[in-house]
């Protein structure tokens, strides 16, 4: 879902003739980066589209197919509890101004655009179970931060549940070190600004 499909690669010359508007998660975040995406809406339909485009080629039984419909439901469930949030941030951010008060903070695709993933030291065990802990802190938009994060950097990580297919499994051990050292950043500035709310 992170890259155009390439129907030569993949050997699915048909892949065009079914699917008249492609569409993935890469070329989201490069449509919000310059500016193509305009508004909420328009990120919601490109979004839906490229699950629906993944739905619509792939057999329902087929692993493609089951995680696009996953993603969808988790993309749906989270964008109806923050829509009101996420078309009022909008219309004040268009507007000039910021719900704040203060400087605007950037989208998780220009964070990640202009993110240094340089230090790939390992993590150690207990590294790995205290940044899991803080995940599972973190608010539902920035626990959706994350997934993105994941997702963007190697989507293979993720996997449905096989208990309860609206919900996600991140496998951490799966993940690179310099995704990992970034997440760890990431968190933890998110549970700081969180607890300065709160104090």
């Amino acid at each position: 879902f992170s890259e155009p499909v390439a129907p030569v690669k993949l050997n699915i010359p048909d892949y065009l003739e079914i699917i008249k508007k492609p569409m993935d998660l890469g070329t989201v975040r490069t449509h919000l980066d310059n500016g193509t995406i305009t508004n909420p809406e328009e990120f919601k339909t490109n979004v839906v589209l490229t699950f629906d485009n993944a739905m619509r080629y792939n057999p329902s039984n087929h692993d493609v197919h089951i995680m696009a419909k996953t993603l969808k439901e988790l993309f749906f469930q989270k964008w109806s509890s923050s829509e009101a949030t996420i078309m009022e941030k909008w219309k004040i951010e268009k507007s000039g101004g910021d719900a704040s008060g203060g400087p605007s903070e950037p989208s998780i695709g220009k964070r990640l655009h202009d993110a240094d993933f340089s230090d790939d030291r390992p993590m150690t065990y207990e590294e790995k179970r205290e940044l899991s802990q803080n995940m599972n802190k973190l608010p539902g938009k920035k626990l959706g931060s994350v997934v993105q994060i994941i997702h963007d950097r190697n989507h293979k990580v993720l996997q449905p549940n096989p208990d309860d297919n609206e919900e996600i499994e991140i496998d951490i051990d799966k993940i690179d070190d310099a995704t990992l050292r970034f997440l760890d950043n990431f968190v933890k500035e998110a549970l700081a600004k969180k607890k300065k709310k709160t104090a």
